[in-house]
């Protein structure tokens, strides 16, 4: 059995990206000797966005979208401290967590996530709902498809931008919705879907697009 080395250096993550998670799951099963781990995050568990339209089309339960960052902690070895990170004070090499001591690193890694802004449109902010932070977008996805189910609300939808991920959203909603005739529009500024695609890769979108109404 080969002797246990000192903790002598410091790896802090702050949060639980899809990166970090990939990370922790490396680790636990090759650790670095004398690295102590901690994760810095606010919650837990923390979503899986690559699965979003396939939820937002009802394959998925919300459950489902949780990656367990508590679980991948301490199969990493390492310490878990949920709360939210509130500087980083780079010449000293230490992060503020409120309620206690500055965290200590040697090498810090960040891996938040991304939030949407939502365009300076007339009438867009109280009406528009971006799709990250994708807690927020469930929450209010899972009312609206309640509300057109109820007979509340109109199954008319509006996704503005036509790169992969508003193709994917839109089929995933005309999914969903397809008991109560939805209407599902795309918005996109250039001349066509998917600017960076192949032209065989747009024409077989378009193709979907059209067969989906």
């Amino acid at each position: 059995m080969q002797p246990t080395l000192p903790l002598t250096r410091d790896l802090v993550l702050i949060g639980g990206g899809h990166a970090h998670a990939l990370l922790l799951r490396r680790w636990g099963m090759r650790p670095v000797p004398g690295v102590r781990l901690t994760v810095i995050t606010p919650e837990p568990t923390a979503p899986y966005t690559g699965m979003l339209p396939g939820y937002v089309a009802g394959h998925y339960a919300r459950r489902d979208l949780e990656i367990d960052i508590l679980r991948l902690t301490r199969f990493a070895g390492g310490r878990i401290i949920l709360s939210a990170a509130t500087g980083v004070d780079a010449v000293a090499q230490t992060v503020t967590v409120p309620g206690r001591p500055p965290v200590r690193y040697d090498r810090l890694s960040i891996n938040v996530g991304i939030t949407s802004r939502v365009p300076d449109v007339p009438g867009l902010a109280e009406t528009a709902v971006p799709a990250k932070p994708l807690g927020h977008f469930a929450e209010r996805w899972d009312g609206f498809v309640q509300k057109v189910a109820e007979g509340t609300l109109p199954p008319d939808i509006a996704v503005i931008g036509g790169g992969v991920g508003g193709v994917e959203l839109a089929l995933a909603m005309s999914h969903r919705l397809r008991d109560y005739a939805p209407r599902v529009a795309l918005v996109e500024a250039a001349d066509g879907i998917l600017p960076d695609a192949t032209d065989a890769g747009r024409r077989r979108m378009r193709a979907e697009l059209d067969r989906a109404g």
